[in-house]
């Protein structure tokens, strides 16, 4: 094997298939061992019996007083079953203790198995700190399944493995989004997905009200949010809804802040809604955040559509509009600001076009910001000082190299 200069990161596993010994070996197990993204662990498989020498090894490079050493890197497989068992007990009365019992789960079949994994999701999705804690012990569940045969666990407990994956990979789903659609569109969808229909009848409501009907609306002027809300009631997985209703908006939200980073208002109202929910969690609890994001998503609709209420193109416009937007200005000033808007974005992007990687080197970096400068030098109203021509035109540069970063 080649090991000198040899370095791979992403490599995980070396089958050793020859004897070596003192800083060889060391060398060699080391090259399993690098950190990369998405690797937990380096794996050494050995054909030939070197746990011997790694022991010396070990006790030659790494103990600075050449004692023998304590730490064995090759724990007895005994140790290994018995975490296994005592991780999976643990797992078990953790989603007891949510109320969910995975022992149904394991003995279910065809449909009511599909039903149980989505119920066990639903309840590890009942906050944000169960959640975690689920998937935390899970993965350690399934690194420590990697290092035992099939055949030195029992059926029984690689049964119960199984589920617990199950439900982690439910959990992990992630929905297509499109930046096309509106978000209240998107979200009655959600919510109609999550409808559980026990029988024909359950799809009528009182007043005679096809809920199905109703879920297939695509016009986003008629959505009812009463009914919106009721529907909600209804669902049962409502955890798993909200989880699902919570990346969608992280999503857009994220798109919307890069786009235009005035826009903080939305996100520090969104963390408020979350926050107030984790620190009650409860039906009522969960309804009421329902109904608070159903509003707040009705809002990110109308500002996603604000660029053409104010007179815009496109959204980038109404970015540096808000940019360059102060308190206290008159109807007059508001419009020159509009119009200053226009301009300034259009010769950003003319300049920008002209150079090749304009971030990377200091001459192209400074004529984007003379071009800003000068821009809002001539163009700017009159009761932009000095220092607030100099702030503009800091935050413009600033946005203007995180959003075009190339031409």
């Amino acid at each position: 094997m080649w090991l000198t200069g040899f370095d791979v990161k992403c490599l995980s596993t070396i089958y050793l298939d020859k004897p070596l010994k003192a800083h060889t070996l060391m060398q060699t197990i080391a090259r399993a061992n690098r950190v990369y993204e998405g690797k937990i662990n380096g794996l050494i498989v050995d054909y030939v019996g070197v746990v011997k020498a790694l022991r010396k090894a070990l006790a030659d490079y790494t103990n600075t007083k050449g004692a023998t050493g304590s730490s064995d890197p090759a724990p007895d497989k005994s140790e290994l079953l018995s975490r296994i068992y005592k991780l999976l007990a643990e797992i078990v009365g953790f989603m007891e203790q949510q109320g969910f019992n995975l022992s149904k789960l394991v003995q279910a079949i065809d449909f009511e198995k599909l039903a149980l994994v989505q119920s066990g999701a639903n309840a590890m999705c009942v906050s944000e700190d169960v959640k975690k804690r689920f998937e935390v012990m899970a993965r350690e569940l399934f690194k420590l399944f990697k290092y035992v045969e099939k055949q030195e666990v029992s059926d029984h407990e690689r049964a119960y493995k199984n589920a617990i994956s199950a439900v982690y990979d439910q959990m992990q789903e992630k929905r297509k989004h499109s930046d096309n659609t509106d978000l209240m569109i998107q979200l009655h969808d959600i919510v109609s997905e999550y409808i559980t229909v026990i029988n024909p009848a359950d799809r009528v409501s009182e007043d005679g009200t096809n809920y199905l009907a109703e879920s297939r609306r695509f016009d986003i002027s008629h959505i009812d949010f009463e009914r919106l809300q009721q529907e909600f009631a209804r669902i049962k997985n409502k955890n798993l809804l909200m989880k699902d209703l919570y990346e969608l908006i992280n999503d857009r939200l994220d798109n919307m802040m890069r786009r235009n980073p005035m826009r903080i208002n939305y996100y520090e109202r969104y963390q408020t809604i979350i926050q107030e929910y984790n620190a009650e969690q409860d039906k009522a609890a969960i309804e009421k955040t329902f109904i608070d994001l159903t509003n707040f998503v009705n809002d990110l609709d109308e500002e996603e559509k604000r660029y053409v209420r104010e007179g815009f193109s496109n959204d980038e416009e109404l970015a540096m509009y808000d940019l360059l937007l102060k308190d206290s200005l008159t109807s007059a000033e508001i419009k020159k600001i509009k119009k200053l808007a226009k301009v300034l974005l259009e010769r950003i992007k003319g300049k920008i076009s002209e150079l090749d990687h304009w971030t990377e080197k200091e001459e192209t970096q400074a004529a984007v910001d003379v071009i800003i400068r000068d821009t809002l030098w001539s163009e700017l109203p009159e009761n932009y000082n000095d220092n607030l021509l100099n702030e503009y035109r800091r935050k413009i540069y600033e946005f203007v190299y995180s959003t075009y970063p190339a031409a």
